[in-house]
C-alpha cells in the first residue's frame, strides 16, 4: 500500500513539474525587449517589457519620442501579439504581430500613420 501511494506521489510531481517547464518554454513573450520602429525614412529604439499570463499581455514601452507608456488591450493568442501603448505625452500606438526565432516583428499604427516595429530579447 505504501508503495503504491509513494508512487502516486511521484507521479504527481513529475508531472507537475513537466507541465510547469512546459508552461515557462512556451511563453516566448515575457522578458525585457530592444525594439526598434521603422516609418518610411526613419527609424527609432526604445524598450519594452511584456508579461504574458495566460493570453493575456501586460506591460511597459518607452522611446525617446513618446517617452514612458504602459500597454493595455495586450493580448497573445494563437501565435499574435497585440496591444495598445498609451503614453502621457503621445498618442497612443497600437501593435500587432507575432514571436518568430525568439524574435518580434510586426506593424504599428498611430496618429494616422503605420510602420513596422521589430524586437529582440534585451541581454
Amino acid at each position: 500500500m505504501l508503495y503504491k501511494f509513494s508512487a502516486l506521489i511521484a507521479i504527481a510531481i513529475l508531472a507537475l513539474s513537466v507541465s510547469l517547464t512546459l508552461a515557462v518554454a512556451t511563453d516566448a513573450v515575457s522578458g525585457d525587449w530592444k525594439i526598434t520602429f521603422k516609418m518610411g525614412d526613419h527609424t527609432g529604439e526604445g524598450t519594452m517589457t511584456l508579461k504574458l499570463d495566460g493570453d493575456k499581455v501586460t506591460g511597459t514601452v518607452e522611446t525617446a519620442h513618446t517617452g514612458p507608456g504602459t500597454l493595455s488591450n495586450g493580448a497573445y493568442k494563437d501565435g499574435k501579439l497585440s496591444f495598445t501603448a498609451n503614453f502621457a505625452k503621445h498618442e497612443s500606438i497600437n501593435f500587432t504581430g507575432e514571436v518568430k526565432d525568439g524574435k518580434l516583428t510586426g506593424e504599428f499604427a498611430t496618429e494616422g500613420m503605420t510602420g513596422s516595429w521589430a524586437g529582440t530579447k534585451a541581454s
